[in-house]
């Protein structure tokens, strides 16, 4: 179980020696007033991701100043990692070899609030679990929080349906980060 931060989604990623930078929707171009491509040079993620001689693709959140009103009030802006996926084999890295690779890769993972979290069949104790203060900013409510299994997980069913991976993975959101921004639609 990890943290939901409150940024804009960004992935990074090393396809036949060829380096890019992505929003949610989008490659972008190279531009020295971009905030995804300074973070990756301020964190040389091109040449990290090269180190690992591998086509890869790592996703994270965008934080900090310009970014979703900054509310975890950072400096200048940085990238917290929550997945690395394997182009060639067209899968998720494992939840222990991602963090193995952020560690040999110096780069910032998103909070990690259990390790060891055992799914509960009961809501209203997992929003409990998402109504947190943020891990980084402790004056401010996190946004929720993101669980997946240690080993991924596919289900067809929900491949079929929701035209996607099929990827097992769910988020919860705090409802007081909700009520504090007015994003609930009271």
């Amino acid at each position: 179980m990890s943290e939901k931060l409150d940024g804009s989604s960004a992935t990074y990623f090393l396809k036949d020696h060829e380096f890019g930078v992505c929003s949610r929707n989008m490659e972008l171009y190279e531009d020295d007033e971009n905030s995804f491509w300074k973070v990756a040079r301020a964190l040389d993620i091109e040449e990290k991701l090269k180190s690992t001689h591998l086509n890869i693709a790592i996703q994270g959140e965008l934080i900090g100043e310009g970014i979703q009103d900054n509310r975890l009030r950072l400096r200048g802006q940085t990238v917290r990692f929550f997945n690395a996926f394997d182009i060639d084999k067209f899968e998720y890295f494992p939840y222990k070899d991602f963090l193995d690779l952020m560690e040999k890769l110096v780069l910032p993972t998103v909070p990690i609030m259990e390790s060891d979290y055992k799914l509960e069949n009961n809501i209203e104790a997992i929003i409990k679990k998402a109504t947190v203060k943020n891990m980084i900013c402790k004056e401010v409510w996190a946004e929720g929080i993101v669980i997946r299994p240690h080993l991924e997980k596919i289900d067809l069913l929900l491949s079929i349906e929701s035209f996607n991976t099929g990827r097992v993975s769910f988020k919860a959101i705090n409802p007081e980060f909700l009520l504090k921004y007015g994003e609930l639609g009271l």
